[in-house]
């Protein structure tokens, strides 16, 4: 799986696949690092491909035979310098791969929301059933994390020497230093501009849109489609907080939905062309629908552990 997620990157419902299988353990996370690695210098072997074996060892020779031989003088002092040269080497590459070596951290989110403060001062808010991986150092040029799944929002410290990229699937969020917030679902992907600018970037095949603060779009990597939008709640699972101007009550019945975790369905299409203007701060389910139903001449009933909203 993890070699023909390689061989497609832009296969987003196989990336999401790995990206479950990496979180499940610490060992997952390892081989697939390592099979990346693996696959990464492969494509350097390639260039071996072109060299004609016999033809330099048949040159190799000749060039020996044509050699004149020199008596060898002081061997041993020359033994003592290529056995500190290996000595030195080895070294060398003992502390290049400490150096190198990258120590990755993954947090995940159970029944509650919480926060990672990162290395560099930037801030990420999980939702619940979330999970990110990130480095438990940033390198010198890059500032990288994966939201493996779930809801984050991010607060990035501003560095204009070090992007801050965010990997969704096969998809990324490139920034200096903003806040904004991602839903990765099983299905697509909202992402949501609080403050300054995100650079978003679908898969390795598709171009790069920049969103601005109040911005959004959904991108649903199943169908390979992108839409533009603005969602000002997109943060209210841990503001606590929901702004309504204007909104079509449709689109209230979809928030609402999804921040109080219920089925509300608007039976009546004649209520889908309603504004609806309001502000909700740490307010209950209940509060806010005898709001909709004192702005409205509306009917509102559970049934079938839904909620039904219709016109009287």
């Amino acid at each position: 799986m993890i070699l023909k997620h390689f061989n497609e990157p832009e296969n987003q419902i196989l990336a999401a696949e790995v990206n479950q299988l990496r979180i499940l353990s610490e060992e997952n996370e390892i081989y697939f690092q390592q099979t990346k690695r693996i696959w990464e210098t492969s494509a350097e072997t390639k260039r071996l491909e072109g060299i004609d074996v016999r033809k330099s060892v048949s040159s190799f020779r000749a060039r020996l035979d044509e050699a004149t031989y020199i008596e060898p003088r002081r061997l041993f002092s020359w033994t003592k310098v290529a056995a500190a040269a290996v000595v030195v080497i080895a070294v060398g590459i003992w502390i290049y791969s400490k150096e190198t070596a990258v120590n990755y951290i993954v947090k995940n989110t159970s029944s509650a929301i919480d926060s990672v403060l990162l290395n560099d001062g930037s801030k990420v808010i999980l939702a619940a059933n979330s999970t990110i991986r990130y480095p438990e150092k940033f390198t010198d040029d890059l500032r990288p994390l994966d939201l493996l799944k779930g809801k984050a929002f991010f607060l990035v410290a501003k560095d204009s020497k070090r992007p801050f990229e965010v990997a969704i699937g096969n998809s990324t969020v490139k920034v200096l230093g903003t806040s904004f917030n991602i839903n990765y679902s099983e299905s697509s992907i909202d992402l949501s501009v609080k403050t300054g600018k995100v650079m978003f970037t679908p898969n390795e095949k598709s171009k790069p849109s920049i969103l601005e603060a109040g911005q959004g779009l959904n991108y649903r990597y199943v169908e390979n489609t992108l839409q533009m939008n603005k969602d000002d709640n997109a943060a209210a699972w841990f503001t606590k907080e929901l702004r309504f101007v204007d909104t079509p009550l449709d689109e209230v019945c979809r928030q609402l939905s999804e921040y109080y975790n219920v089925r509300i369905e608007l039976h009546d299409q004649k209520l889908t062309a309603k504004k609806f203007n309001a502000n909700f701060k740490n307010t209950s389910l209940e509060e806010a629908l005898t709001a909709l139903k004192e702005t409205y001449s509306i009917n509102i009933k559970l049934a079938d552990q839904k909620i039904i909203i219709k016109s009287l």
